[in-house]
This record gives C-alpha cells, sequence and structure tokens, in this order.
C-alpha cells in the first residue's frame, strides 16, 4: 500500500481547488477511524479507490503536447491546508468573506427555494462558517431537512458533523464515498423520489476549464429529477487588481502556500526534484477570449533540471488557475449543465450564490425518475408538453406551418392538432364522456398519413385531409383544453385513475413522445428550422477535435449463446396500476435461443460511410446529409487537419490523415437543428440512413445488420456485465477526496460491507467456483424471467437521448466497450428483422391498427432510441419500433455483428 504522500492524487490535468477542501485545518488522517455513537455516516462506497499521486506528476511534467503542470492537490498536504486557512482569513482573500457575506444577508431568502422534507447534499464536508449560516435559515423557517456531507475521509466527516451545533428540524448525516459514489447512491429509487438541493460553495467549478466545468455540473443534474435544484457559489470578480491580490497577497502566504507544493512533490517523488531556491512563484490575471482567471505557475530563476529534462528561466509550469464568470458567461454554464437559475443573491457584482432548477424537460435518465410509476405522472405529463411546446412555438417558424419538409408526410399543421386529438379520442373512448370541442377535429385530425415509399399512392386508412387547415391558435386553444382534460383526471391522484382509463392516457403520452421525433426529422429537412433558443450552439469543430483525439478501435466482442425474453406481460383486462404498460407489439412475452456470434462495440460512423461511398462510387447521400460547400453551411468553420480512416474497407479509425479527399468531404455536410455542419466535423458521429442504405455499407465493411434477437442479446449481454465492470473499473468520472475533484484519490480500506451489487460481481468473475457458477445460473433464471417494472426499464446514464444533446453524439471513442440498448450515440438501431405477426400476437383494442397496418413485409425492427428519443419509451427493454427498409428520413443507425467462425 503506497504512503499516504504517494497515493493522495489529482485528476488528469490540473485539478480544481474546491472549497471544502480549501477551508479545513488540516490534512485528515487517512485511517478509517469508528463513528461516534451519535453521528450517521453511511459508507456508500462500492469499491476501493487507489491510484497514484506520483505518476499524476510525470504525466503532467512530461507532457509534450499541451504545456507543463503539476496537479493542483500537490498544494493541500497538511501545511498547505494550515497555509490555505490561514488565506481564507485575510483581507485580500475576496472569495471566502465574500460568500459569507452573502449567505449572512440572504441565507433566509435562499431556504425558500428549498422545501420541508428535502434532502441538501454538499459535495465535501463544508467549512462550518458559511455552511451553518444555511442550515441556521433553515432551522430558523422551521423546515425539516437531511443535510448530507460527502465526503471520502471518515474522520473529517466526523470532524464536521461533531461540531454542527444541535438542530430540532436539521438532520445531519455523512456520506463516505466518492462524487461518483454519491451519483450512484442519488439514483437509488428511495433517493430519488425525493427532494433535493445539490451544495457546491467557494466557486469550486471555478477551478475548472470551461468546458468542463459544464460537464461536470451536468453529471450531477443528470442523476436529479425535475424541480431539484444546486446552489452553486460563483465568483464573478472582473476587476484585474482584486483579482491579482486575492492571490498574491501583501503577506505573502498565497505564495508560501504555493511554494509548499514543491515540497510536497519532492517528497511525494522520493527525491529533491524541486531545489526551492530555484523557483518562483508567478501569479497573473488573465482576461482574454476565453474569460478572466487567475493562474498560479512556477518558474525557476535560473536553468534547472527535474526529472531529467532541462527547464528554462522562462518556462512556466502551471499548478492551479480560478476562473471569473461574467453574467453571461454564468448563463452559457448553467445552460450546458442542462440547468435554469431561478434566482441569485450577490454581494456588491464581485461573488454570486445561484440557485439553479433542473427544468421539466431536462429528462431523467435514472428509471427510478423516469419510469416511477407504471402510469406517467402529471409531472412527466408537463416535462413532455415543454419539450412539445419549445419545438412547435420557438423551433418550427409560422411560416413553416403549411409546409411539407417530407412530401410524403402530411404539413407540419396536422401534427399541431393531430396529438391533442389522438389523445382526446382516446380519453372519450375509456370515459365515455364527449369529445372536446371542437368536436370535428377528429375527421382531419385523428390519422395521418404513412404511405410507400416506392409507390406513394398506397397508403392505409387515414384522416381526410382538408382544403384548408384551421388557424394555428385555434388549435393550440383547442390543445389547452385537451391538456386541462387530462390534468383533471389527475385530480384526485394518480391512484385514483382506473387501469382502462389510465391505459388511454398512457397511449396518448407516448404517442406525443413518438410523433415529437416524428416532427423533428420533418423539420431537419427544412433549413427553416430554428435552433432551440434555451440550448447554446455547440463549438462542432472544437467537439470533433476532441472526438478525433480520442478514437480507439472498435473491437468485436463475444456474445455467448443464451436464451433471452423478449416483450412483457400487460394483460388488457387488468386491473393492477402497478403493472407496466405496453403495445400490442410487445405482448406476448416469448423467449429466444439466440446462438453465439460477434457484435461490434459501436454504431458504423459518418466517416465509415462516407469511406463507403467513396471506394464503391455511391453519389446519392444519406438524407441526413446535405451536398453544400462551406460558404452555403450556417456558422461553418474551417478546421486544421482532417480525421483518419484506415485504408479499404477494414472497420476502424486511424489518428492520421483521412484517406478521403478533402474535395470528397469539402462539400458534403450533415442536417443538425442548428443548420448543416460540415461532414468534416461530424465525421465521428453514428451515420444515420435507410436500411437498404447501411445494410450495403455493414456488407462492405464485413458484417451484416443484427437480427431482433441478435441485438436483444447484445442488450441482455451488457446488462448483464454491467455492475461488474462498474466494480472492475475505476470512474470515469469525477470522485471525491474532501470536497476535492480528482480522478485520483487516496487509497481506503473497501468497504465495510460491500454493497450485494459488488459481492455478485465478485462471484460473476470467478467462474470456476461454486459461488460463480450459482451466480451464472441465477442470472440466466432471470433472462428467462418476463421482466418487473423495476427491471423493465434500463438506466441510461451517459446514453444520448432524452435531449441530453439536440444532435447525434460521438462514437469513435467508444468501441472499447460493447453500447448497449439506446446507447447508439443518439440513433435508433435498425435490425435485419421484418416486422412480422407472431404467435399470439392480438392488436390492442383501443388502437386496433397500431401495428397491425403494418405487416406488410416492408417494414423492418429498430430497437432503442434517438437523441429525441423520451427515456420511457428508450429505457424499455420490450419497446419496438419500424420504418420501412427504404425510408431515408428517420434516425436510425446500425452495428455490425458476425457469425462466429
Amino acid at each position: 500500500m503506497p504512503s499516504a504522500e504517494a497515493a493522495t492524487v489529482a485528476p488528469h490535468g490540473a485539478v480544481p481547488r474546491l472549497g471544502a477542501i480549501k477551508e479545513k485545518k488540516g490534512m485528515p488522517d487517512l485511517c478509517l477511524a469508528a463513528a461516534g455513537p451519535k453521528l450517521d455516516i453511511i459508507d456508500i462506497r462500492r469499491a476501493a479507490v487507489e491510484i497514484n499521486l506520483k505518476a499524476e506528476v510525470f504525466s503532467l511534467f512530461h507532457t509534450r503536447d499541451s504545456p507543463r503542470k503539476l496537479p493542483t492537490l500537490l498544494l493541500y498536504d497538511e501545511r498547505g491546508l494550515q497555509l490555505f486557512e490561514k488565506i481564507t482569513f485575510l483581507d485580500e482573500y475576496y472569495l471566502t468573506n465574500d460568500e459569507i457575506q452573502v449567505l449572512g444577508s440572504f441565507a433566509a431568502d435562499m431556504v425558500k427555494n428549498i422545501p420541508a422534507g428535502a434532502m441538501i447534499i454538499e459535495l465535501g464536508s463544508g467549512n462550518l462558517r458559511k455552511v451553518n449560516l444555511l442550515l441556521q435559515a433553515l432551522e430558523d423557517a422551521a423546515k425539516d431537512i437531511d443535510y448530507y456531507a460527502l465526503d471520502l475521509s471518515q474522520q473529517e466527516l466526523e470532524r464536521t458533523l461533531a461540531q454542527l451545533p444541535p438542530y430540532k428540524h436539521v438532520r445531519a448525516h455523512g456520506l463516505l464515498g466518492t462524487y461518483d459514489d454519491g451519483r450512484s447512491w442519488l439514483k437509488d429509487p428511495s433517493i430519488a423520489s425525493r427532494q433535493k438541493c445539490i451544495l457546491s460553495l467557494g466557486s469550486s467549478v471555478g477551478n475548472f476549464d470551461r468546458g468542463d466545468a459544464a460537464a461536470f455540473l451536468k453529471t450531477i443534474a443528470d442523476v436529479l429529477g425535475p424541480g431539484d435544484t444546486m446552489l452553486i457559489g460563483l465568483d464573478a470578480c472582473d476587476n484585474p487588481a482584486s483579482v491579482y491580490h486575492a492571490y498574491n497577497d501583501k503577506e505573502g502566504v498565497t505564495h508560501e502556500f504555493v511554494l509548499n507544493g514543491l515540497r510536497h512533490a519532492n517528497r511525494v517523488l522520493g527525491e529533491t526534484a524541486f531545489v526551492e531556491n530555484d523557483w518562483r512563484v508567478i501569479g497573473e490575471y488573465v482576461c482574454d477570449a476565453e474569460g478572466g482567471r487567475h493562474q498560479a505557475f512556477y518558474s525557476p530563476r535560473r536553468n534547472t533540471t527535474v526529472m531529467g529534462e532541462l527547464i528554462r528561466p522562462y518556462e512556466r509550469i502551471q499548478i492551479e488557475q480560478s476562473l471569473k464568470y461574467s453574467a453571461a458567461e454564468a448563463e452559457e454554464l448553467w445552460k450546458r449543465a442542462g440547468m435554469t437559475e431561478i434566482a441569485q443573491w450577490r454581494h456588491r457584482e464581485e461573488y454570486g450564490l445561484h440557485m439553479l432548477v433542473k427544468p421539466k424537460m431536462a429528462f431523467s435518465l435514472i428509471p427510478s425518475v423516469y419510469a416511477r410509476t407504471a402510469l406517467p405522472s402529471l409531472e412527466d405529463w408537463e416535462g413532455l408538453w415543454a419539450a412539445w411546446d419549445v419545438v412547435t412555438r420557438e423551433m418550427l417558424p409560422p411560416e413553416e406551418f403549411l409546409e411539407k419538409p417530407i412530401k410524403l408526410r402530411n404539413a407540419c399543421i396536422f401534427y399541431l392538432g393531430h396529438i391533442p386529438t389522438f389523445l382526446d379520442i382516446q380519453l372519450s373512448k375509456t370515459t365515455k364522456e364527449p369529445p372536446t370541442e371542437p368536436a370535428h377535429y377528429t375527421g382531419i385530425f385523428e390519422r395521418g398519413i404513412d404511405p410507400d415509399v416506392d409507390n406513394p399512392e398506397l397508403c392505409h386508412a387515414h384522416s381526410e385531409i382538408p382544403d384548408e387547415w384551421p388557424p394555428v391558435d385555434e388549435i393550440i386553444t383547442y390543445q389547452g383544453r385537451v391538456r386541462a382534460r387530462v390534468q383533471s383526471l389527475y385530480a384526485a391522484g394518480i391512484d385514483a385513475i382506473p387501469r382502462h382509463v389510465g391505459r388511454a392516457i398512457w397511449v396518448g403520452f407516448e404517442h406525443e413522445a413518438m410523433h415529437l421525433e416524428t416532427l423533428l426529422y420533418m423539420m431537419l429537412q427544412s433549413d427553416r428550422t430554428q435552433p432551440p433558443a434555451h440550448v447554446p450552439v455547440p463549438d462542432f469543430e472544437k467537439l470533433a477535435a476532441k472526438a478525433r483525439s480520442e478514437r480507439v478501435p472498435n473491437e468485436w466482442f463475444d456474445i455467448p449463446e443464451q436464451e433471452v425474453t423478449i416483450g412483457l406481460d400487460d394483460p388488457e383486462d387488468g386491473t393492477n396500476p402497478n403493472v407496466p404498460y405496453g403495445w400490442d407489439n410487445e405482448k406476448p412475452v416469448r423467449r429466444a435461443k439466440v446462438h453465439a456470434f460477434q457484435a461490434q462495440g459501436r454504431p458504423i460512423s459518418n466517416e465509415e460511410y462516407a469511406q463507403y461511398m467513396y471506394n464503391t462510387h455511391t453519389t446519392n447521400v444519406p438524407a441526413s446529409w446535405a451536398h453544400a460547400s462551406v460558404g452555403e453551411v450556417d456558422g461553418a468553420v474551417e478546421s486544421g487537419g482532417a480525421n483518419g480512416h484506415e485504408n479499404g474497407h477494414t472497420n476502424g479509425l486511424s489518428n492520421g490523415a483521412s484517406t478521403l479527399p478533402e474535395s470528397f468531404l469539402e462539400d458534403k455536410s450533415v442536417r443538425t437543428v442548428y443548420g448543416l455542419v460540415p461532414l468534416k466535423h461530424a465525421l465521428d458521429w453514428p451515420v444515420f440512413g435507410s436500411y437498404d442504405e447501411l445494410t450495403g455499407c455493414a456488407a462492405w465493411m464485413g458484417g451484416r445488420i443484427p437480427t431482433v434477437e441478435e441485438a436483444q442479446s447484445v442488450y441482455a449481454h451488457v446488462e448483464a456485465h454491467k455492475k461488474k465492470e462498474c466494480e472492475q473499473q475505476l470512474s470515469q468520472r469525477v470522485p471525491a477526496v474532501n470536497g476535492h475533484l480528482c480522478n485520483n484519490g487516496v487509497e481506503i480500506s473497501p468497504p465495510a460491507t460491500p454493497p450485494a451489487t459488488a459481492a455478485a460481481s465478485e462471484a460473476a468473475s470467478s467462474s470456476s467456483s461454486a459461488e460463480g457458477e450459482e451466480e451464472e445460473e441465477k442470472a440466466k433464471e432471470e433472462k428467462q424471467q418476463p421482466p418487473s417494472r423495476p427491471h423493465l426499464f434500463i438506466d441510461l446514464d451517459g446514453a444520448n437521448v432524452g435531449f441530453q444533446h439536440w444532435h447525434p453524439a460521438p462514437v469513435t471513442g467508444r468501441g472499447h466497450r460493447l453500447a448497449g440498448q439506446a446507447d447508439m450515440g443518439g440513433v435508433w438501431e435498425w435490425t435485419s428483422s421484418v416486422l412480422r405477426r407472431w404467435a399470439g400476437f392480438e392488436a390492442m383494442p383501443l388502437y386496433p391498427a397500431y401495428t397491425a397496418d403494418f405487416f406488410d413485409g416492408k417494414h423492418n425492427v429498430v430497437l432503442g432510441g434517438s437523441w429525441s428519443t423520451h427515456p420511457r419509451i428508450a429505457g424499455r427493454r420490450s419497446f419496438v419500433n419500424w420504418y420501412q427498409r427504404n425510408y431515408p428520413y428517420a434516425w436510425v443507425g446500425a452495428r455490425l455483428v458476425r457469425d462466429v467462425e
């Protein structure tokens, strides 16, 4: 076991200086002490954390592709923490002083946004001078609250909790674990159902690069439910003198604090690599195109050799940064994190505390939130309506309502009226109440058209297309009446809704969610579509460069022979409100024995499809692309270097020069809601196209598209190994070490009582043992059982569904792991299985034509979900979708499988 000095670790890159670790009086002892009898400390660790700070020092110092750095965590040994405690009392260090001023003045207002019965989770066991002001305000408001401090040191948790004053209404708890452990804990159904406020003080997020700050906050936001909040401290000071002196005080305490990091580095390295007198500290305030920030560096006074490398006096080694956020930059940060600011409190204009809320349409990817009840809740409806209104009232221009971006389908205005009309029809069928006025809408909005692609004259029965559509305002007024009708059904509570009426509500909900995607893929074919106003326009060039740097080979994975269960149990005459609902094509439950085969980790990328086109002289681009020169592309930015692909038609990408000529790429773009994006910026995205297009590419690449059963076998294989993989690998997200963000922490002993999942994973990994065989048999039996509601819906955390992004996401960095259900980068997954009637199929009485009209041999099954698919659909194991094989507009991609030789 490495020493404490060697094992205290930093993440890849500079580590943030978080408020919780900054303001402790000493480095906690790494040994675990027994908690006192009155302290409630919950061990939420899933595995031991062990990473080496020494390796991080070497990695950041010996870099070739970026400026030298040293881990920020070097600053926080015992002496460093003592020095920083002294810094927080300096007059020049406005951050702590201002935050205390804000809390002292406005805590009573802040707690108005935290409801009684809520949980407050502080990221790190915080500084008592600050957190007590907030807790006292809650106590004064007589709000019963559970306060949780998350920390990796049990001793520090004990110290913090023991020093809290006794409260009547505030109950204090400790969470022993990393940030990633905390995220997993928040996903537990009993926790997910409660209102939560995440607390981060000390302008902790200011220690990240701006993109990384948004990414970190989003990882937390992703496990929150609608209405949950964050209270974030953020430094906004733009006065160069104030910022400079805060980090370069007249007493020299901060410079001594920074120099102490070199002493710590020497101890970690086990040698005097840095001769202290050879170095000086440089602090500077920078304000440029990237925004304002203070940076601290080491610089040699003379030529000096460190770890075998000559460092000259003009060189710098960054040890720390602290970013400052203008109002516009803060707003951008919140948007990218998927949160909405509802209040802020400031001390002058220098420092602020920001109350953020998760918006209604920010769909959770956690099944205990997105599928908390079998019937969608009224809150679920409000989130869906919010998404629908963004698309139809913000993104669809008024002049576009009567247009048909896809000639095979109705005009856009049809969908505006179709959604409430269809729902109203189902409600009237089951409640026996009259339809909402105007009742004649049923004649023109009940059912849309879905003609044969080859012969549009062939089409199933549909509503009459009027000579003139009703006015948009009239349709929206009608929409409001139908929504009010839905709300009235929930007036007595969700449990009071009879199941047959609930089925109508459920059908209407999923129908609206599916047509939201239909309307969006239609709008993608129009050059008039507006981007969503509440989401910042991504920097596609920067994202492309990042994706290119993260590419890994697309590996083949062995999928064993196994039996899989497909479908769910949902009796049409059932009365149990807790039984999940399903469409007729999800029933009855059936089992299939699937042979062994191999599957690739990720789907076909845009670049791989471009390679296929180029090498086979294919000229027609997918409908998801467009022929457009750079000058014709809105906001197109030229980027240096081309993305790479291996020669020939082998499957895989390289980081070298592309074999695709620049001339082939330059006139092609990818359609997005933000306008056309140059293909060269989207090469790492999954391609989406028709089955006919992608099956040709799959064959050229040496594989084929899987059957439904093979795809389900892949998904089952992924789910069976998720827990095992989670325990075997260190988290890729950001854990907490005393409130300090790092991927590398102190080594501590494993959890005293390992979670059952950890034990199961350990057993599964020892297949030669009796226990391992028992676990495998148990897993096999579970696969053969129809899933109950808790197991019917999968954890979608990390998947690009439910508007996590408004565009596909890169997949070329994920070929080293097997993608599961709805994990294809924001596209559905084609299967080679034709949609056919199967034994036991019965058309659903409420909507008998839903599936039966498409047993024509021309439609293939697709599974998973796209970036706009609601989690209730994308995450349900039994859900089935389909498209005509030559239909080019849907957002469907494909992965390769092959037979085992």
